[in-house]
């Protein structure tokens, strides 16, 4: 599709997601859209590879040179997507309205649009460090999560990096009940693949 970002994406060889993403690529071929979508070695459990996706991203990017779209393994393009307005911004994310900004699910990482600006870049640094920092945090607790890091580099942002929301329409959990209600016609819907993988990843 011309003029929209490349699709990016990531997945684990030798596990089930390398499977999860023919779907994501074949979605990609449906509606013509130019993907650069690879295989990795696991890191080695779970998180650690929840950790290296702002890497990639990262990575892609500068590669690229040019707008890319992250979409995890386990998403599938339902329709046809549009040039939207978000893509002016330097990075684009669904971030929850109804929720603080505190919350662990303020902004949901599924689908993460990054342009090839110096303040787009330089956040998407700020995400690697700041996952880095609190995968490796001694006093750590509860499990990391790849989306609370990235609203922790938002919400700090000091070089004030023009954030975007992506509409629920690009981030829709496929069988959660408010974005059930909320959206009837998703470009993208993710399948939730960790809740069946993840323990299968050796820790």
């Amino acid at each position: 599709m011309k003029d929209f970002p490349v699709i990016i994406s990531f997945y684990t060889l030798d596990t089930p997601y390398q499977i999860e993403v023919q779907n994501l690529i074949a979605s990609c071929e449906k509606y013509g859209l130019e993907t650069s979508i690879e295989g990795v070695e696991s890191m080695g459990s779970w998180e650690l590879n929840c950790a290296y996706k702002p890497y990639y991203i990262l990575r892609k990017v500068l590669d690229e040179k040019r707008p890319v779209l992250w979409v995890d393994a386990d998403g599938v393009f339902q329709r046809e997507p549009s040039c939207e307005d978000w893509l002016s911004s330097d990075l684009a994310v669904r971030t929850e309205p109804d929720v603080s900004d505190t919350h662990p699910s303020k902004v949901i990482s599924s689908t993460v649009y990054c342009n090839p600006t110096q303040k787009g870049i330089d956040l998407v640094i700020s995400w690697a460090k700041t996952s880095q920092n609190q995968l490796l945090d001694p006093m750590r607790q509860g499990e990391f999560w790849d989306q609370t890091a990235l609203r922790d580099a938002i919400l700090d942002n000091p070089m004030e990096a023009k954030v975007a929301s992506l509409p629920l329409s690009y981030a829709k959990i496929f069988d959660h009940p408010g974005d059930l209600a909320a959206v009837k016609d998703p470009v993208i819907e993710h399948y939730q693949a960790s809740r069946r993988y993840k323990k299968l990843i050796e820790r």
